[in-house]
Protein backbone atom coordinates (compact mmCIF):
# COMPACT_ATOMS: atom_id res chain seq x y z
CA UNK A 1 0.00 0.00 0.00
CA UNK A 2 2.91 2.37 0.70
CA UNK A 3 4.07 1.90 -2.89
CA UNK A 4 0.67 2.94 -4.28
CA UNK A 5 0.70 6.07 -2.12
CA UNK A 6 4.19 6.96 -3.39
CA UNK A 7 3.09 6.45 -7.00
CA UNK A 8 -0.01 8.58 -6.52
CA UNK A 9 2.02 11.32 -4.81
CA UNK A 10 4.62 11.28 -7.60
CA UNK A 11 1.88 11.43 -10.25
CA UNK A 12 0.13 14.36 -8.49
CA UNK A 13 3.42 16.26 -8.02
CA UNK A 14 4.45 15.80 -11.65
CA UNK A 15 0.99 16.80 -12.92
CA UNK A 16 1.04 19.91 -10.72
CA UNK A 17 4.52 20.80 -11.99
CA UNK A 18 3.42 20.27 -15.60
CA UNK A 19 0.32 22.44 -15.10
CA UNK A 20 2.26 25.21 -13.30
CA UNK A 21 4.74 25.49 -16.19
CA UNK A 22 2.11 25.49 -18.92
CA UNK A 23 0.53 28.91 -19.25
CA UNK A 24 -1.34 28.12 -22.43
CA UNK A 25 -1.47 25.59 -25.20
CA UNK A 26 -3.47 22.53 -26.01
CA UNK A 27 -4.10 20.02 -23.22
CA UNK A 28 -5.04 16.38 -23.68
CA UNK A 29 -6.14 13.70 -21.22
CA UNK A 30 -6.75 10.10 -22.08
CA UNK A 31 -6.33 6.42 -21.54
CA UNK A 32 -4.31 3.67 -23.11
CA UNK A 33 -3.87 -0.07 -23.31
CA UNK A 34 -0.24 -1.21 -23.07
CA UNK A 35 1.84 -4.36 -23.32
CA UNK A 36 5.27 -4.64 -21.68
CA UNK A 37 7.74 -7.23 -22.91
CA UNK A 38 9.49 -7.61 -19.53
CA UNK A 39 6.23 -7.64 -17.58
CA UNK A 40 4.94 -10.10 -20.22
CA UNK A 41 1.42 -8.86 -19.68
CA UNK A 42 -1.01 -6.19 -20.79
CA UNK A 43 -2.01 -3.19 -18.76
CA UNK A 44 -4.00 0.02 -18.68
CA UNK A 45 -2.87 3.58 -18.23
CA UNK A 46 -3.74 7.26 -18.07
CA UNK A 47 -1.94 10.22 -19.60
CA UNK A 48 -1.94 14.02 -19.46
CA UNK A 49 -0.20 16.03 -22.19
CA UNK A 50 0.40 19.74 -22.77
CA UNK A 51 1.61 21.41 -25.97
CA UNK A 52 4.01 24.12 -24.88
CA UNK A 53 4.36 25.22 -28.52
CA UNK A 54 2.71 24.03 -31.74
CA UNK A 55 5.36 21.32 -32.08
CA UNK A 56 6.72 20.64 -28.56
CA UNK A 57 4.69 18.72 -25.99
CA UNK A 58 5.29 17.37 -22.47
CA UNK A 59 3.40 14.36 -21.18
CA UNK A 60 2.93 12.47 -17.95
CA UNK A 61 1.59 8.92 -17.94
CA UNK A 62 1.10 6.07 -15.52
CA UNK A 63 0.54 2.42 -16.44
CA UNK A 64 -0.57 -0.57 -14.38
CA UNK A 65 0.40 -4.00 -15.75
CA UNK A 66 -1.93 -6.83 -14.78
CA UNK A 67 -0.65 -9.42 -12.34
CA UNK A 68 1.20 -12.38 -13.85
CA UNK A 69 2.75 -15.22 -11.82
CA UNK A 70 2.21 -13.30 -8.59
CA UNK A 71 3.95 -10.15 -9.87
CA UNK A 72 2.37 -6.88 -10.95
CA UNK A 73 4.12 -3.78 -12.24
CA UNK A 74 3.58 -0.04 -12.53
CA UNK A 75 5.39 2.68 -14.38
CA UNK A 76 5.25 6.47 -14.24
CA UNK A 77 6.68 8.37 -17.22
CA UNK A 78 7.54 12.02 -17.89
CA UNK A 79 8.21 12.47 -21.60
CA UNK A 80 8.81 15.11 -24.25
CA UNK A 81 7.47 14.82 -27.81
CA UNK A 82 8.25 16.81 -30.94
CA UNK A 83 5.23 16.75 -33.26
CA UNK A 84 5.60 16.46 -37.04
CA UNK A 85 2.43 17.12 -39.07
CA UNK A 86 2.53 14.59 -41.91
CA UNK A 87 -1.05 15.09 -43.03
CA UNK A 88 -4.09 17.16 -42.21
CA UNK A 89 -4.99 14.88 -39.28
CA UNK A 90 -1.83 12.81 -38.76
CA UNK A 91 1.13 13.63 -36.51
CA UNK A 92 4.30 11.60 -35.94
CA UNK A 93 6.42 12.13 -32.85
CA UNK A 94 9.67 10.90 -31.34
CA UNK A 95 9.64 10.66 -27.55
CA UNK A 96 12.29 10.83 -24.87
CA UNK A 97 11.91 10.97 -21.13
CA UNK A 98 12.38 9.45 -17.71
CA UNK A 99 10.50 6.64 -16.02
CA UNK A 100 9.99 5.08 -12.64
CA UNK A 101 9.36 1.33 -12.72
CA UNK A 102 7.84 -0.50 -9.76
CA UNK A 103 7.39 -4.26 -9.45
CA UNK A 104 5.57 -6.00 -6.62
CA UNK A 105 5.75 -9.76 -5.93
CA UNK A 106 3.24 -11.37 -3.61
CA UNK A 107 4.42 -13.36 -0.62
CA UNK A 108 4.61 -17.12 -1.10
CA UNK A 109 3.86 -19.96 1.29
CA UNK A 110 4.71 -23.54 0.34
CA UNK A 111 4.49 -26.79 2.28
CA UNK A 112 7.00 -29.47 1.28
CA UNK A 113 7.14 -32.77 3.18
CA UNK A 114 5.43 -31.24 6.20
CA UNK A 115 7.83 -28.26 6.30
CA UNK A 116 6.29 -24.84 5.71
CA UNK A 117 8.42 -22.36 3.81
CA UNK A 118 7.28 -18.77 3.28
CA UNK A 119 8.65 -15.58 1.81
CA UNK A 120 7.39 -12.05 2.37
CA UNK A 121 6.18 -9.91 -0.49
CA UNK A 122 8.79 -7.75 -2.21
CA UNK A 123 8.72 -4.44 -4.03
CA UNK A 124 11.48 -3.22 -6.34
CA UNK A 125 11.63 0.38 -7.61
CA UNK A 126 14.04 1.68 -10.26
CA UNK A 127 14.50 4.84 -12.32
CA UNK A 128 15.27 4.75 -16.01
CA UNK A 129 14.81 6.43 -19.37
CA UNK A 130 12.40 6.15 -22.30
CA UNK A 131 13.12 6.41 -26.04
CA UNK A 132 10.56 5.77 -28.75
CA UNK A 133 7.98 7.25 -31.05
CA UNK A 134 4.35 7.29 -32.01
CA UNK A 135 1.66 8.32 -34.43
CA UNK A 136 -1.48 10.28 -33.63
CA UNK A 137 -4.65 10.56 -35.72
CA UNK A 138 -6.96 13.50 -34.95
CA UNK A 139 -10.68 12.73 -34.93
CA UNK A 140 -12.11 16.23 -35.25
CA UNK A 141 -11.52 19.16 -32.91
CA UNK A 142 -11.30 17.33 -29.59
CA UNK A 143 -10.64 13.60 -29.96
CA UNK A 144 -7.60 11.69 -31.16
CA UNK A 145 -6.24 8.15 -31.18
CA UNK A 146 -2.60 7.13 -31.03
CA UNK A 147 -0.20 4.20 -31.18
CA UNK A 148 3.31 4.30 -29.80
CA UNK A 149 6.26 2.12 -28.98
CA UNK A 150 9.03 2.95 -26.55
CA UNK A 151 12.05 1.29 -25.04
CA UNK A 152 12.25 1.67 -21.26
CA UNK A 153 15.90 1.57 -20.25
CA UNK A 154 15.95 0.30 -16.65
CA UNK A 155 18.78 -1.61 -14.99
CA UNK A 156 18.01 -5.36 -15.20
CA UNK A 157 14.41 -4.60 -16.23
CA UNK A 158 14.52 -2.90 -19.65
CA UNK A 159 11.52 -3.56 -21.84
CA UNK A 160 9.68 -2.50 -24.96
CA UNK A 161 6.22 -1.04 -24.28
CA UNK A 162 3.57 -1.04 -27.01
CA UNK A 163 0.54 1.18 -26.51
CA UNK A 164 -2.68 2.27 -28.16
CA UNK A 165 -4.86 4.98 -26.72
CA UNK A 166 -7.37 7.76 -27.08
CA UNK A 167 -7.27 11.37 -25.90
CA UNK A 168 -9.63 14.28 -25.43
CA UNK A 169 -8.01 17.62 -26.31
CA UNK A 170 -9.06 20.98 -24.88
Amino acid sequence: MKTMKKILLLFVMATTMLMANAESGEWAVGGQVVYGTKAKTAGIGLHVKNCLTDAFRLGLSGNYYFKRSGVNAFDVNLEANYLFDVGEKVRLYPLAGVCLGIWHADGVSVSVGGINVSADSQTDTKFGGNLGGGIEYLLGDHWGVNAEVKYQIISHASQVVFGIGASYRF
